[in-house]
This record gives C-alpha cells, sequence and structure tokens, in this order.
C-alpha cells in the first residue's frame, strides 16, 4: 500500500474511534483529535494547599499534520494544546512524543493517543513554579504560565461541576423524600451537600419553612443527618414565585439587622434606624422623619432618665423585696429544722475532722473566678442535671418521660438521674450562701478565718486549708495541673476523676494528680468515679 493509502486507512479507523472528536481540518492530510482521559474512579486535583475531587477533564488537543514520508519513513508533524497542561508539561511531552519508538511503514497516531492518556493517572497537580525558562517549543501551545494557575483551578471546578450536573439530569434519579423515580431534568440538587429531590417536594419544604418564618441558614437540607444550609439562589430556583422570596429576603434581612446592636426599628414606619453605640438616647427615622427615644421608643423626650429606666427600678425593686421574702422564709426554715441542723453539724464536723491536711495556694486576682467555679459546679450538681453520653454537655431536666434528646449535638439517650433538688452539704459553699450573697462577700468571709487562709501580701496570694466548711468545699474540688510550667487550678465537677485542664489539656487524675494517657491508669491504679 502506498502512504497515502495507509493515511486515508488510519483516518478512517480514527474517525470511527472518536466520532465527533474528530475533526478534519485540510484534506486528508491535516486533522484535530479531542482527547479525553479516561477516569475510571474520580481522582485528586492539587493547588498549593488545596485539594478537590474531580470526577471529569476537558479534552486535550492533539493536530496531526501529514507528510508524503509518513508512514515509510518518518512520523508524522504534530501539535499539543492543552490550558490546563503547564508549558513546561507540553514541552516534555512534545520530547516523550519525539522519543517514542517508531516502526517504518507502520501508522503511530493512536500509540501517541495512549501516550497522552497515561499523562493523568490519580491525580493533578497544578505546578506552579517558574521552570519555564526552557528552550522555546513551537509545537507546544495554550499551555498555562505560573501566574494563572489559580483561574485554571477554578476553571477546572467549574468544568467538573457543569459535567457532573449534565450526567446527573441525563439519568433516572430517585427522590429522596418520595421516593419516586423521575428523570434527573425533573430534580433539583443542592450544591453545598450533593443531596437531591424532585421538584414537588422541595417546593413544598421550601414554601413551609418559610410560612413559619425560618430564614436564611435556618432553611438546611431536609435530610436528617445534613444541616447544610440551602443558597439564596437554590431557594428562587426551588420556589418559582417572586412574592414568596421576597417575603424570604425581607424576612433574612430584618433578622441580620437586629444581630446589629447599632440598628433599632422606627416605631412608626418599622424601618431599619442606625443609631450609633453612643449613650445619646436619641434616634431619627431617615425614611418617616420620626424623632424618638432608643429606650422606650416613645417620642423624644430630653428628661436626664428615660420612663423606661423608672420601670427597670421598679421591677428591680420588687424582685428585692420577693428575694427578702425568700430570704426570711429560709431563715424561718431553718429555724424549724435546728435539731437537723445540729445533727448535720456535728456530721460534718465529724467528716472534717477525719480528711486528711491539705491546702491550695491561689493567686488573689483568681480568687473570685476559682469561688465562681466551685460554687456553680455544686449548683451544676444540686440541680437535676446530668451530662450527654455523647458530647459531654451538662443538661437539666424540668419535665416530660425519660427520652432526652441534646440541644447540642441531638443524640438521645434515657434519663438515668432520680428527679428532684438535691439539698446542698454543709461541707459546700451552696450551702453557706444565700440568694443574694455575692463571691465577694463569701470571699471575705473566707480569708477572714485565721485557720482557714493565710494571705501573702508578698506574692499577692492566699493559701486555703480544708480546716473549715467553706475552706473544705473549695481544697476537695480544686487539683493543680501537674505541668510544672501551668499549675492552673481546675475544679472537678460531678464524679469523673479524669481531669483535662483548661490552659494546657494536660489531661490527669484527680485523685492522685498523674499525668496519665488514656484509660488504663484507671483500670490499675485509681478509680474513674468518686
Amino acid at each position: 500500500m502506498t502512504n497515502q493509502e495507509k493515511q486515508a486507512d488510519e483516518i478512517l479507523a480514527l474517525q470511527s474511534i472518536f466520532d465527533t472528536k474528530f475533526r478534519l481540518l485540510h484534506d486528508n492530510t491535516q486533522y484535530e483529535i479531542s482527547i479525553d482521559f479516561d477516569l475510571v474512579q474520580p481522582f485528586h486535583l492539587r493547588y498549593n494547599d488545596k485539594t478537590s475531587i474531580i470526577h471529569h477533564l476537558p479534552s486535550f488537543s492533539l493536530v496531526i499534520h501529514y507528510h508524503n514520508e509518513y508512514p515509510s519513513d518518518s512520523p508524522p508533524s504534530f501539535l499539543l494544546s492543552c490550558f490546563y497542561f503547564s508549558k513546561s508539561s507540553l514541552q516534555r511531552l512534545c520530547q516523550q512524543l519525539d522519543d517514542c519508538s517508531f516502526v517504518k511503514d507502520e501508522v503511530c497516531v493512536f500509540d501517541w493517543i495512549e501516550l497522552i492518556r497515561q499523562q493523568i493517572t490519580n491525580e493533578l497537580i497544578l505546578d506552579t513554579t517558574n521552570n519555564d525558562e526552557q528552550n522555546h517549543e513551537p509545537r507546544a501551545l495554550n499551555g498555562y504560565l505560573t501566574e494563572n494557575t489559580d483561574e485554571i483551578y477554578q476553571s477546572l471546578i467549574s468544568y467538573n461541576n457543569e459535567q457532573e450536573d449534565k450526567q446527573f439530569q441525563n439519568h433516572l434519579q430517585t427522590c429522596l423524600i418520595c421516593a419516586n423515580i423521575i428523570s434527573g431534568t425533573d430534580c433539583i440538587r443542592l450544591y453545598p451537600c450533593g443531596h437531591f429531590y424532585c421538584q414537588t417536594c422541595l417546593n413544598n419544604y421550601v414554601r413551609m419553612a418559610i410560612k413559619n418564618g425560618r430564614f436564611g441558614e435556618r432553611i438546611v437540607c431536609p435530610q436528617t443527618e445534613c444541616q447544610k444550609a440551602l443558597l439564596p439562589n437554590e431557594i428562587k430556583q426551588i420556589i418559582r414565585d417572586d412574592q414568596l422570596y421576597e417575603r424570604y429576603e425581607r424576612i433574612t434581612l430584618q433578622h441580620a439587622l437586629e444581630s446589629m446592636n447599632d440598628i433599632i426599628w422606627c416605631p412608626r414606619c418599622h424601618s431599619a434606624v442606625l443609631t450609633g453605640n453612643d449613650d445619646d438616647r436619641l434616634a431619627i427615622c431617615e425614611q418617616c422623619r420620626f424623632t424618638f427615644c432608643k429606650k422606650c421608643k416613645e417620642v423624644f423626650h430630653s428628661e436626664d432618665k428615660c420612663p423606661r429606666d423608672y420601670l427597670i427600678k421598679h421591677i428591680r425593686l420588687q424582685k428585692e423585696k420577693q428575694l427578702e421574702t425568700i430570704r426570711k422564709q429560709q431563715k424561718k426554715d431553718r429555724k424549724k429544722s435546728t435539731k437537723q441542723g445540729q445533727k448535720q453539724k456535728a456530721a460534718a464536723e465529724k467528716e472534717l475532722a477525719g480528711q486528711h491536711y491539705r491546702e491550695v495556694t491561689i493567686d488573689l486576682s483568681e480568687e473570685n473566678a476559682l469561688l465562681e467555679a466551685v460554687l456553680n459546679a455544686e449548683r451544676m450538681e444540686a440541680i437535676n442535671s446530668q451530662l450527654c453520653p455523647n458530647c459531654h454537655v451538662r443538661i437539666e431536666k424540668n419535665g416530660g418521660c425519660l427520652h432526652m434528646r441534646c440541644s447540642r449535638c441531638g443524640h438521645g439517650f434515657c434519663w438515668t438521674t432520680a428527679e428532684g433538688y438535691n439539698s446542698p452539704k454543709m461541707i459546700s459553699l451552696l450551702y453557706h450562701s444565700s440568694m443574694d450573697q455575692s463571691v465577694e462577700s463569701m470571699k471575705e468571709e473566707i480569708n477572714k478565718k485565721i485557720d482557714t487562709a493565710k494571705i501573702s501580701a508578698e506574692d499577692e496570694t492566699v493559701v486555703i486549708n480544708n480546716r473549715s466548711f467553706l475552706g473544705s468545699a473549695i481544697v476537695k474540688r480544686v487539683k493543680a495541673c501537674p505541668d510544672i510550667a501551668c499549675q492552673k487550678l481546675n475544679v472537678k465537677i460531678g464524679d469523673d476523676n479524669l481531669i483535662v485542664c483548661e490552659d494546657c489539656l494536660e489531661q490527669y487524675c484527680f485523685l492522685c494528680g498523674e499525668t496519665i494517657n488514656g484509660l488504663k491508669h484507671f483500670e490499675k491504679k485509681c478509680n474513674r468515679h468518686t
């Protein structure tokens, strides 16, 4: 066969293989083939510290030009073009094609195509190094330069998303709500999470959510375990109702404005008014020009005090009277239970005498915070509460059945703690504090007891021991972090002896104070719960 006949046969073969990807440019001597990479599995696209999963890549262009000596003596001429290959990568590929073994009288274009396809395996790394200062290679067209790498990365992601949408629309899909099998063109796939639903189900879901007052990030994917918020353009595409979408935008904007400290609403026309954070009570609406007081929302008044301040003061006085009444009632109740109190005090004194001597040194600047932490820990244990088994946040139960659901992580569990308020023991801050007693007054009471605390003016510290009810309540609850550089005093809450330092996150045992790694320490040495 002559060279022309072999060239014509090769063109026919390539046309049958690549179909629409084959384009004849000039008679039977020049043509272009768009080469698709066979991505059997998704691969990683890497650019600096960014990584994306890619399922589709744009075509690679190979232009072939025949001459009279092909295939009898030499291979054909070629041009390479690919916008996501760097200049240096295309130049190296040109060299590989030149070095590819050529058998005389045998066509070679398909072998070249297979060699090009092997350039993409399980990942594509966009080169950002400036290594394009090589010999100029005129056959390498369209390769990107390092300064355009970011644009190339975004372009490849956009192309992949477009191809996935086309593939999704060309297949039958099962709605995740109604389970009907419908065409992909009749489904809507949510961009943040990839879940998809039929238009009818998603339309009903979003409409109901908006009418119930949900907005912005509160409208999430209908999947139970998915909390990805729907995008505004997706909501507009789903509901296809300009009036309803306008309401959605209005509610979202209103919520955003309400979350700003320097925005209030005009009491007359309900427009947003920018007020600033100063102490001036004057506010002027730009829409209706209404001048009003920022506190009471009434017509602006020039008095030194706003009527709302008088109302707040009156309410505060009423509350103080109620607290005083409760405190007096508590004193009466304590007097009635004098005998029981004496027995409790005797038992507490006996418990106090049986304790081994311990003391803690506290910085005076941190004494208030430590007392508050101890008091809060006692309050947490006194109320009807227990830890969530999943996220370990303490939960209070104030009614209902034993089935509970954590509001933080959504974990469901059965309540195991006996209901009711646990009366505090005498060796506790909670027992000796009243509802209106501040931490500052408790600190003064502790510091004035010579046998309980020793104050050092030189290094501004106070040493508290466990020889009194208040001192013992503090000492038995705190343990210093074993890390010498930290020494943070951490407060124990509940019966768990595994303590994590609030400052350095060191894990240690509350009983022995040793640093621990894992839970084997509690299996061999100390009890985990006491």
